[in-house]
C-alpha cells in the first residue's frame, strides 16, 4: 500500500512539473509588453537631445572594465540601448510558446527585431555623427528622417502588441497601467 501511496505522489509530483510550463501570465505580460520599453523609452528625439547635450558637455559615461569612464556616443548607444534590448529580446524568444501566447510573443519579437535594427543603424549612424563633429544641421536632419521613416512602422508594431496583450491581461486578470490608451 505504501508503494503505491508513494508511486501515486511521484506520478503526481511529475505530473505537475511536465504540466506546468513556469511561465505565468503576468511573467509573460512583463517579458512581452513592459519590457518594450527598453525600445520605447529611448526610440524618441528627447533621446537625441539628451546624448546631444551629455556629448557637449564631455558628459558620455560609459562602464569598461568594471569602471565608469568617458566614452563615445557609439559606445554610449550600445551600452545603454542595444544591450538591454538584445537582453530583453532574448528572455522573450525563450518563452515556451502556447496557442494563446504565440501571436504575444510574436507580436513582441517583431517590435524588438524592428527596434533593434533601428538601434543599430540608424542610432549608430547618427551616434558616429555626433562623435565626428558633424554639423549639428545635418545630425538634426537625420534624426528628423529616422522618425520620419520608422514612426509609422513602429506605431503599427505597437499598436498590435497592445491588440494581443490588452485582452489576454484582461482574461488573466492582470492589471496594465497605461497613459493614453488601453487598460486602465
Amino acid at each position: 500500500m505504501k508503494y503505491i501511496a508513494k508511486t501515486i505522489m511521484l506520478l503526481t509530483v511529475v505530473i505537475s512539473i511536465f504540466s506546468c510550463n513556469g511561465v505565468s501570465p503576468d511573467k509573460l505580460v512583463a517579458q512581452t509588453w513592459l519590457n518594450v520599453n527598453n525600445i520605447t523609452s529611448h526610440y524618441s528625439p528627447n533621446f537625441f537631445r539628451n546624448l546631444q547635450e551629455m556629448k557637449s558637455k564631455d558628459n558620455i559615461t560609459v562602464i569598461r572594465n568594471n569602471e565608469v569612464v568617458k566614452g563615445t556616443a557609439v559606445e554610449y548607444v550600445n551600452q545603454y540601448v542595444i544591450t538591454p534590448l538584445v537582453e530583453a529580446q532574448k528572455k522573450v524568444e525563450k518563452l515556451p510558446v502556447k496557442e494563446d501566447t504565440e501571436e504575444i510573443i510574436t507580436a513582441s519579437l517583431a517590435v524588438y527585431q524592428y527596434g533593434k535594427t533601428v538601434f543599430e543603424n540608424e542610432y549608430l549612424t547618427i551616434a558616429t555623427m555626433m562623435d565626428e563633429g558633424k554639423p549639428e544641421a545635418e545630425i538634426y536632419a537625420a534624426i528628423e528622417n529616422l522618425y520620419i521613416v520608422h514612426d509609422p512602422v513602429m506605431e503599427k508594431k505597437l499598436d498590435r502588441l497592445d491588440e494581443l496583450v490588452f485582452p489576454y491581461a484582461k482574461k488573466h486578470n492582470i492589471q496594465i497601467k497605461t497613459y493614453g490608451k488601453g487598460l486602465q
